[in-house]
């Protein structure tokens, strides 16, 4: 139970803040569901004393903890004691980037968890050999690193926008399309008329 607990504490330093509105008050233990009281058993003494933003954190966190199967939940448990060995300044450069990371427009936190998709996808060993290459760079290599690859990122989608619009451009739209099947089928109409005089 108790490193179910810890687990469920880390899951909820990933939930982003609940915004509150007006109906939503605090909940009392009692009505707490069986599971979400076995989730958040050992917060039961101090329950009456969270606010509601954080009950409800607590209680969005213990619903995704009891969906994940047994082999997430074990995941999350290694997660969670990898994390509780990092030093604290470890941690805090963590928080730090991952606030950074929340404060990003909603495409860019798209194209940063794409890359990072496409680099978990990778075989191991390119993936080591890839980090080593990084760590050995130079500050200052680094950024001209990632600067020629956001550039080449862009040109990838600069590219992608104008294949789009081609496409937008040499295919008819449906309104376009539709115009012409009914000019086309007024023509046939007409025809077929003129062949019966």
């Amino acid at each position: 139970m108790r490193s179910s607990f810890r687990c469920l504490i880390l899951l909820l330093a990933l939930v982003p803040p609940v915004s509150l509105s007006a109906a939503e008050e605090a909940v009392q233990w009692q009505d707490l569901s069986a599971a979400e009281r076995e989730v958040l058993g050992p917060l039961q003494d101090k329950w009456k004393t969270l606010s509601p933003q954080r009950q409800q954190r607590l209680r969005k966190g213990a619903a995704r903890w009891q969906g994940l199967d047994a082999n997430q939940r074990e995941q999350f448990k290694r997660r969670y004691q990898k994390w509780n060995a990092l030093a604290p300044e470890q941690k805090k450069k963590i928080r730090q980037r991952f606030q950074r990371f929340r404060v990003l427009p909603e495409s860019e936190q798209r194209r940063i968890l794409q890359a990072r998709k496409r680099f978990q996808n990778l075989p191991p060993a390119q993936r080591r050999q890839l980090r080593e290459k990084f760590r050995s760079m130079s500050p200052r290599d680094r950024q001209r690193f990632q600067r020629e690859l956001r550039r080449r990122q862009q040109k990838l989608r600069d590219n992608q926008s104008r294949r789009d619009a081609r496409k937008r451009t040499s295919n008819p739209s449906n309104a376009q399309q539709q115009s012409q099947r009914r000019k086309g089928a007024e023509q046939r109409r007409r025809a077929a008329n003129a062949q019966k005089k």
